[in-house]
């Protein structure tokens, strides 16, 4: 049987024409139309953020006491040694060997309290071993909550999805639960900013985004998801500054099991954004749903080919904390780009700029040559990661 291309290119007269034989419109493959318009002229350049960053969901956080029968089955150990021997020594060593640095988001209790006075957790030891061992590794820790209740008000309607969550009195007990994390948080890390929220199951409201971005000034991003999840409450996100200054990072894939859509997602960002961003719980070893029947050597193992996946596909990529992204964000949202070119350079004049931007060139007659204010370097076949350390850029393109 013969094969079809996804994306093919043809010279038609004095023209070219692109062939995109992808017929989903969704937002996980929007890299791939990017790739299908950037073959049809002779050069193509856009702004991305060149970044890549893991989020840990729920840690540092209180760990499940008791026994989970594919943990007992696989190391026949308990949830917390677990965590401790297998879990946080592989997902940490795997950072050190490809320099990720891990954001963390905390929480404090898994308490359902939504109102009254929010009391401190005083078992604090493992606190304090998880979360300094990510800290000491360059990594950062953000708020995930309290406890795991989403922001929202009374009148919020889970649509039946979430049978243990609990809407807040008043936007008032949000604050003051905030507050104690806040508080805890400091007091275990005196050292440590928290700038990133990330919400309990990606759930956020209106209410709850205000709060933020009043009381809390500190928190400059929040991270949510970017592919809008199968029910209607979650908060999906674009890579942009909204009108409050709040930075949205979001996240595009998550857990362990790293499917074929999942890898697809990830492929396309990276094209369209130069981003990766995959976030993972703890708990996901314990979920059948999140793949715990696979065993964590299995899980472990995906995870491992993903992120050497990543690395080998453009080791140009940069490891960004929760907290760098938002900077890189900030400095994408802002950019303003005018371009001029002729047959043998690429100017560009940036509006907006602030001691860096990053573009993709794609370069389908010829291949780029010196450049000033800048440095080029080759991603791909045909495709080179631009990065501008001056407002005017210059690229030769030798034809």
């Amino acid at each position: 049987s013969s094969q079809t291309p996804l994306i093919w290119r043809r010279k038609l007269g004095d023209g070219t024409v692109v062939f995109d034989n992808l017929n989903f419109l969704e937002k996980a493959y929007r890299g791939f139309h990017c790739a299908a318009f950037s073959l049809l002229n002779r050069d193509c350049i856009w702004p991305v953020i060149n970044g890549s960053t893991f989020y840990i969901d729920d840690f540092p956080s209180p760990v499940p006491e008791g026994d989970s029968q594919f943990i007992q089955s696989e190391f026949g150990m308990d949830i917390k040694d677990f965590y401790t021997h297998h879990w946080w020594k592989d997902v940490y060593n795997l950072a050190k060997k490809y320099n990720i640095r891990y954001t963390g988001l905390v929480i404090e209790d898994y308490s359902g309290q939504v109102s009254g006075v929010f009391p401190s957790n005083k078992d604090i030891t493992r606190f304090q071993y998880f979360g300094n061992m990510l800290l000491r590794e360059g990594g950062e820790l953000g708020f995930h909550g309290y406890n795991h209740m989403p922001l929202v008000p009374e009148n919020f309607d889970y649509l039946g999805m979430y049978d243990s969550y609990r809407q807040w009195v008043s936007v008032d007990a949000m604050r003051d639960s905030l507050n104690e994390l806040d508080r805890f948080c400091r007091e275990l890390f005196p050292e440590e900013e928290f700038h990133v929220y990330v919400p309990p199951s990606n759930i956020i409201s209106e209410e709850g985004r205000a709060l933020l971005a009043e009381d809390f000034p500190q928190i400059r991003a929040i991270a949510s998801l970017y592919l809008p999840d199968d029910n209607d409450v979650s908060y999906s996100q674009d890579f942009t500054v909204t009108e409050d200054g709040m930075v949205q990072t979001r996240r595009i894939i998550s857990g362990y099991v790293l499917d074929e859509y999942m890898r697809t997602a990830a492929m396309s960002e990276l094209y369209f954004h130069c981003v990766n961003t995959h976030f993972q719980h703890p708990d996901d070893t314990l979920d059948t749903d999140r793949g715990a029947a696979l065993g964590w050597t299995e899980l472990f193992r995906r995870l491992t080919d993903y992120v050497e996946w990543l690395h080998n596909a453009l080791p140009q990529l940069r490891n960004l904390t929760g907290s760098e992204l938002t900077g890189a964000v900030q400095r994408y949202d802002k950019l303003q780009i005018r371009r001029e070119e002729d047959d043998n350079s690429i100017h560009l004049s940036l509006g907006g700029f602030k001691d860096e931007a990053w573009f993709y060139l794609r370069v389908n007659d010829g291949k780029p040559g010196r450049m000033t204010g800048g440095t080029i370097s080759q991603a791909a076949d045909g495709l080179y990661l631009v990065k501008a350390t001056m407002p005017e850029v210059e690229i030769e393109i030798i034809r």
